[in-house]
């Protein structure tokens, strides 16, 4: 085998495990995820004298209101999507109108005509929940969309029991431990926009007036967006078996191209 043929194995071997191995040293944390919040329970394992830990994080549970267009609907409607939940209420004169009016430029930030004719127009979708759903009417809610021209294919606006929702943002979303003494558990008033993945994890707190922070909440949402879900197996998974195969295939190459060079010497004597 001449050096021409060498150096063409030796690239055809070594050069894919080689890029494998720079791409994954070096995209490790090169992207900053957002993180998770509310650990339900943390076990320590050791093993080999290694300790991991292995955290349960808190999921929003289910819950069902009714929305503006006078529909109940329940977040585990939304499965399979990233979920932006606000608070607040049409009578309130100054810190709702702005904080609609941000979150309508998120929602038309990720709407995507394309996907309308498949029922579907964004990766991510909207909920406000009213803090006075006694006053707020479905006739209220749906006023209030239209004045903000609320798209409802990605965006509810919900009224319902007001002691669910409060106990659903104190206790599960924890807004208190984000506000500190601003929130009231009798009147909760809130521009904070809270962040859920697809399995229902908060992963985000955001000042829904503040136009840098929203900058970031879109740039959180396309980063879950492209997050993994370990919960689901890889689609290679198939392709496991095939693995000891393909790896024999450069050693036959060889095998085969060793044999046809050293031939060739024979016939040329």
């Amino acid at each position: 085998m001449n050096k021409t043929a060498w150096r063409g194995l030796l690239v055809a071997l070594f050069v894919p495990i080689g890029s494998y191995f720079i791409v994954k040293l070096l995209g490790e944390d090169a992207v900053q995820m957002p993180p998770k919040y509310f650990a339900d329970s943390v076990v320590t394992n050791i093993k080999d004298g290694k300790t991991t830990y292995d955290t349960a994080w808190h999921s929003i549970p289910d819950f069902t209101f009714t929305n503006h267009l006078g529909k109940p609907q329940s977040l585990h409607e939304l499965e399979g999507k990233i979920v932006v939940v606000n608070t607040f209420f049409t009578r309130c004169p100054n810190i709702c109108p702005g904080l609609t009016r941000n979150i309508k430029k998120l929602q038309k930030s990720f709407e995507n005509p394309k996907r309308k004719k498949f029922g579907d127009t964004s990766v991510v979708y909207f909920l406000s929940l009213s803090i006075d759903p006694e006053r707020d009417s479905v006739a209220a809610l749906k006023k209030w969309a239209d004045r903000f021209f609320v798209n409802s294919d990605s965006w509810s606006l919900m009224t319902g029991d007001k002691q669910t929702i409060y106990n659903l943002l104190l206790n599960d979303f924890k807004l208190a431990t984000q506000d500190g003494e601003g929130v009231d558990s009798n009147f909760i008033h809130s521009e904070k926009v809270m962040l859920l993945d697809r399995n229902r994890v908060v992963r985000g707190f955001y000042n829904g007036l503040d136009s840098v922070d929203m900058g970031k909440l879109a740039g959180d949402i396309g980063k879950l967006y492209l997050e993994k879900d370990r919960r689901k197996p890889s689609i290679f998974r198939q392709y496991i078996p095939l693995i000891p195969v393909l790896a024999t295939i450069p050693l036959i190459l060889f095998i085969v191209m060793f044999f046809l060079n050293r031939n060739r010497k024979k016939e040329q004597f």
